[in-house]
């Protein structure tokens, strides 16, 4: 029988030996693994798309209360208490809640957070607050954040093909000069069609002309919105309906645009630098005759003036000749440094941030140079009151071209389709050197006509540009400061007081040996004027909030709104001027000077009503008193509603979720206004000057005691929807707008002792479209995503109503048309049918100006005659029809992003369909002559060898009056931005940075048939504008 031992019988010391012996292995096994389950875990939150470190967002150890937030470099230390693996949640607002698995303390975990686009599209910015988007009544678009992330010098760059029914033209691709916006068309002829902008709650509208300052013969002008850094934008967004913008009353008629600039983030200091350096080309050039082409039809359909000139050896040598159009183009080089500080802590956020942009032109002498500084900072300083101000200070320059048109006249210059150094070279005779032998400019042209010759000295259009001053030098400061108090719980009052002032200064110089210093009666002129504009503002503004229990929400503002505007210039002028140094050195011409005043008074109110999270309510209501008209119609009443239906929310519709995640069917109606008139229209006024060496007044205005408003009625209805979670998302709006009372120009009764137009209210305009939008998150993957959007909008223009001036003609040549059921912007003239050939039977054909065509002349369509049938005569009082109009049929525009790992891609196109432009640069250079240079086209011209149906023989009687062979189809497609970036994350000093390398091109190819220069001519008529250039940039920028 085996013996069994006790070990622990009849010993103390033994059994408690093996009990401690047991206690200190226990502890020795389970000791590390509690140290390693209370260890400090560290890592960053990141942001999945761009790398950037995320501030602020929370991670916490699941299934514990254990959290911390990430600090301003994203990083966390979290002491873990469970056991590894462990899991993460880490939530941040604007990013989809990630859950992460950590095996170790070892090392530091990188978290990466996606972008929740339902999440940053449920708040968005609306007119004096803010509002979710499932609530929202009336149309509001929001230009995507990867639009806003593109390089760009100007905000008008950030607009473009990126929002149904919002068309954006340039006028000019001068740098630094503006564009033409348009909401969903048109509703005024005369007064102002630009929307509104709201720049950090600062209501900013430029009046007519505030860039300029009464000097005239300087090409276009300064951009308004030139001083904003597009870098500091954060969000813009689109109000384009009535029930969205009507809290704007007179103001919101065109539309709002609202802008708001960047802020600090609290948590910590931010620093952001950006270097970007372009080169820009002509995107176009014109097709012109060479020397040797020139110098044949001087011979063959002139006199021969060449051969007074040139030796028949000299005539024998000329091939290509002087390429003029090339000698005034170049490469401009552009280049951008941005700078920008930011951070917070838990009461304070701030962000300050400085700009220089400079920008060489396509043109010789020509470009833009922008300082620019910012300044948004705001402070909690109790838990209920908050203050805050932003500040943007701004100086601009832009360098121009010089022009004639502020000197047009019969036989003048313009009036031969001189407009500037630009159009001049193309008319150069390319048998003409630019230089002299020596190397000096070359002022010998005797070819020229008398107004630009002078005693055998004639202008040089290279020499022109180099040596002429067009300049506008743009100081501005504005600023807005606010104070914000928590009453009770969801009752604040705030006091908004703003102020803008922009000092404008133009320089305009032209030698005596320059175009528009030559004449006998100039010889050198030179002026400089001043300008300021003070803007000020206050607002006081009550809103309140509640949820009244689960079933009703409300949201009430009521308020007070005081603008007052304040402008004055100067001019003075001098000629006979050798230089710019001194205008006393000249003969100095009388000083011109005047000062306005405007001001604005506005009462406000808006309820926002929701009902189970379902039905929407808002009501607006706005009264304005404003004193640019005369006294009993100051006042105007703009009312607005809007309903909308979540109707996804509804029992019935859950079950289609997630494959219909959103359905909302909203309803508007409302009216706005329109004020933007000079200041004092309705005012009897006369402009001084001398007759006889006495002072002399000429009746410049009659005064209209009657003049008011012009009004819009609007209906919108749209729907917007959403598939797959939102992957998936369409918008569709349909509307219809009338504008009454248009402030309209007439002609001045006889007898009333003056020739201006006199402004009026008469006649109405409509504007009826539809729009679509569909946005698509193609693919959504860690390391891949990629999203589309795309938008078409159709607007129709109409006058509906002009009264006894049904019928108005307007322009240099009267060369467009006011008719009911016509587009404002209709182009009149003949109906060109093409050339007469030789077998044709012209007996059978309508005379013009009293004479038969004949073979090789242009054929235009006998339309009426005075007793509404064809009666064998073409005439201007009977045969002129509307050949087209500005207005597009639609625009269009589609863009897409993608990320892969740390690479990004940005592509925007942009079209117009439908849209017609006035080529009156192409009629000027298809006119033969004995001067100037022609297109290359008319070597094409009808000869009885060349039967041609589209150019009429150069020896052909040409009329004065348009035809429809120049008003071209500027229908285009753009690509207007690609954009191709890499990110490197790095470490400085232990924080997470990173480094973005990029290449982006700007207008890298056009598609149209339109002949001129650029399909994109906002006034519709095409002079030679400044041509659009083809940029390429590239740039870094270090974020730390």
């Amino acid at each position: 029988m085996a013996k069994r031992t006790n070990f622990f019988k009849g010993s103390n010391t033994s059994s408690f030996s093996i009990i401690k012996c047991t206690g200190i292995l226990w502890v020795l096994l389970v000791f590390p693994l509690v140290i390693h389950a209370q260890g400090t875990l560290k890592g960053y939150v990141l942001d999945d798309k761009t790398k950037e470190p995320l501030t602020g967002a929370v991670v916490v150890e699941q299934a514990t209360t254990n959290g911390i937030s990430t600090d301003a470099d994203g990083r966390f230390n979290i002491k873990v208490t469970g056991r590894f693996p462990l899991k993460l949640s880490v939530r941040l607002i604007g990013y989809k809640d990630q859950e992460v698995t950590v095996k170790s303390a070892a090392d530091p975990v990188n978290i990466y957070l996606a972008e929740d686009i339902n999440a940053l599209n449920e708040v968005v910015v609306v007119g004096y607050g803010t509002q979710r988007r499932k609530e929202l009544t009336g149309a509001v678009a929001s230009i995507s954040k990867a639009a806003l992330e593109q390089p760009a010098t100007s905000v008008n760059e950030l607009l473009g093909g990126g929002i149904a029914g919002l068309n954006v033209s340039q006028s000019s691709g001068q740098p630094g000069a503006g564009s033409a916006i348009r909401i969903r068309g048109g509703n005024s002829i005369y007064a102002s069609n630009e929307p509104l902008y709201v720049i950090d709650g600062f209501i900013f509208f430029s009046e007519k002309n505030a860039t300029q300052a009464g000097v005239g013969n300087i090409d276009g002008s300064l951009d308004p919105l030139a001083s904003i850094n597009p870098s500091d934008i954060e969000s813009i967004e689109v109000l384009k309906d009535v029930s969205a913008k009507a809290i704007y009353g007179s103001r919101g008629a065109n539309g709002v645009i609202l802008v708001t600039t960047k802020k600090g983030k609290r948590g910590g200091t931010t620093i952001r630098y950006q270097y970007t350096l372009g080169v820009d080309k002509s995107a176009k050039k014109l097709d012109l005759l060479t020397a040797k082409q020139w110098l044949s039809i001087q011979k063959e359909y002139f006199n021969d003036k060449p051969s007074l000139y040139y030796s028949q050896d000299e005539l024998a040598q000329f091939d290509k000749g002087t390429d003029w159009q090339n000698a005034v183009l170049q490469t401009g080089v552009s280049q951008t440094h941005e700078l920008s500080i930011s951070g917070g802590d838990d009461k304070t956020r701030y962000l300050i941030s400085g700009n220089y942009t400079d920008q060489k032109g396509i043109i010789l002498n020509s470009g833009f140079e922008r300082f620019s500084g910012r300044l948004n900072l705001d402070r909690e300083i109790y838990a209920n009151l908050k203050v805050g101000v932003t500040a943007t200070v701004n100086r601009s320059t832009q360098d121009a071209l010089t022009t004639f048109e502020g000197a047009n006249y019969n036989d003048s210059p313009y009036s031969h389709g001189i407009a500037n150094s630009l159009t001049y070279a193309l008319y150069m005779p390319p048998v003409l050197s630019i230089h002299n032998a020596d190397g000096s400019y070359n002022y010998k042209n005797p070819f020229e006509y008398s107004y630009l010759s002078y005693y055998g000295q004639a202008a040089n259009p290279v020499s022109d540009l180099k040596n002429s001053i067009g300049q506008t030098i743009s100081t501005s400061l504005l600023g807005n400061f606010f104070v914000e108090y928590d009453i009770i719980k969801g009752l604040k009052a705030k006091v908004n007081a703003g102020a803008n002032t922009d000092y404008i200064t133009q320089n305009y110089f032209a030698p005596p040996y320059t175009a528009l210093g030559l004449n006998q009666d100039i010889r050198g002129m030179g002026a400089i004027g001043n300008r300021r504009t003070d803007v000020t503002q206050t607002e006081l503004l009550l809103s309140y909030t509640k949820q009244l229990n689960s079933i009703h929400f409300i949201d009430l503002l009521a308020g007070y709104t005081h603008q007052k505007t304040k402008t004055n210039f100067s001019v003075s002028k001098a000629n006979h001027l050798e230089s710019f140094d001194n205008l006393a050195t000249g003969n100095e011409l009388p000083s011109i000077s005047r000062k306005q005043e405007a001001s604005f008074n506005s009462f406000l109110g808006r309820a926002n009503y929701t009902l189970l999270e379902r039905y929407n309510l808002t009501a607006t209501f706005r009264a304005d008193k404003s004193s640019r008209f005369s006294k009993g119609h100051e006042w105007a009443y703009f009312p607005s509603v809007g309903l909308s239906w979540n109707i996804n929310e509804e029992e019935f519709a859950k079950p289609l979720s997630p494959t219909l995640s959103t359905l909302k069917l909203r309803l508007t109606y409302g009216k706005a206004g329109n004020q933007e008139i000079d200041f004092d229209e309705y005012e009897q006024y006369f402009n001084t000057g001398r007759y006889n060496g006495a002072p002399a007044y000429d009746m410049k205005n009659l005064g209209n005691s009657n003049l008011k408003w012009e009004t819009t009625t609007e209906y919108n209805a749209g729907i917007d929807a959403g598939f797959l979670d939102d992957r998936l998302t369409f918008t569709t709006d349909v509307y219809y707008k009338e504008t009454r009372d248009l402030l309209l120009r007439i002609p001045a009764p006889l007898g009333s002792g003056t020739s201006e137009k006199q402004i009026a209210n008469l006649g109405n305009v409509t504007n009826k479209g539809v729009e679509f939008t569909l946005n698509a998150k193609l693919i959504e993957q860690k390391d891949l995503s990629w999203t589309a959007s795309a938008n078409i909008a159709r607007n129709i223009n109409r006058i509906t109503s002009l009264g006894e001036y049904n019928g108005l003609t307007e322009g240099n040549d009267q060369e467009q048309i006011l008719r009911e059921g016509e587009s404002v912007g209709s182009f009149y003239g003949y109906r060109f049918l093409g050339v007469v050939q030789t077998d044709e039977d012209i007996s059978n054909l309508p005379k013009i100006g009293g004479r038969t065509p004949q073979p090789g002349d242009a054929k235009f369509a006998d339309v009426s005659g005075s007793d509404g049938t064809p009666d064998g005569r073409v005439t201007p009082e009977s045969d002129r029809v509307v050949l087209g109009n500005i207005q597009p049929d639609f625009t269009y525009g589609f863009s897409s992003s993608a990320t892969y790992g740390n690479f990004d891609f940005y592509i925007l196109l942009q079209g117009s369909q439908g849209n017609q432009v006035y080529n009156l640069l192409r009629r000027y250079l298809e006119r033969p002559n004995d001067s100037y240079n022609m297109s290359a086209a008319l070597l094409n011209s009808w000869t009885e060898t060349n039967p041609s149906n589209a150019i009429p023989h150069l020896n052909s009687t040409r009329t004065t009056e348009l035809d429809s062979r120049y008003i071209e189809d500027a229908s285009f497609l753009k690509l207007r931005n690609v954009t191709l970036g890499y990110t490197i994350p790095v470490k400085i000093n232990s924080k997470v940075s990173k480094i973005r390398l990029f290449a982006s091109a700007r207008n890298l190819f056009t598609i149209t048939k339109y002949k001129g220069y650029d399909p994109e001519v906002a006034s519709g008529i095409d002079l030679g504008i400044y041509p659009s250039a083809k940029s390429f940039m590239a740039g870094a920028s270090i974020t730390f």
